[in-house]
């Protein structure tokens, strides 16, 4: 068995080398779907949030400690913290619903974010 996924089974976590900035926000995405980095899309979401892309950690898993400003997982799982949710981008991608649901969750988020 290899030893990660031995390791990831019994919920146990990989040593990691801290990078020299603290990423205080995460986007969540499924591990069989591709994130692809370069996207315009990701970056226009997180700057109608108010977050630059260099803040944000790119992973399959929630890490303590960190915001979850968008969740594109398939499977949602409870509690939900993140600022977002929505379907996976190759959906938001094909689907206008799905993209539409999106900007409304924005428009939403935006609007609490002034009345604050």
């Amino acid at each position: 068995m290899n030893k990660s996924a031995y390791l990831e089974a019994m919920a146990i976590t990989a040593w990691r080398v801290r990078d020299t900035k603290v990423k205080p926000y995460q986007v969540i995405w499924d591990r069989d779907s591709e994130l692809p980095q370069a996207d315009p899309l990701i970056n226009t979401v997180l700057r109608l949030i108010g977050v630059a892309r260099d803040e944000c950690d790119f992973d399959c898993e929630p890490h303590k400690g960190k915001q979850i400003v968008w969740d594109l997982r398939r499977h949602k799982v409870r509690p939900r913290t993140a600022w977002l949710v929505s379907e996976p981008l190759a959906a938001i991608l094909a689907d206008s619903g799905a993209k539409r649901a999106l900007w409304a969750q924005i428009w939403q988020w935006r609007e609490q974010q002034s009345q604050a």
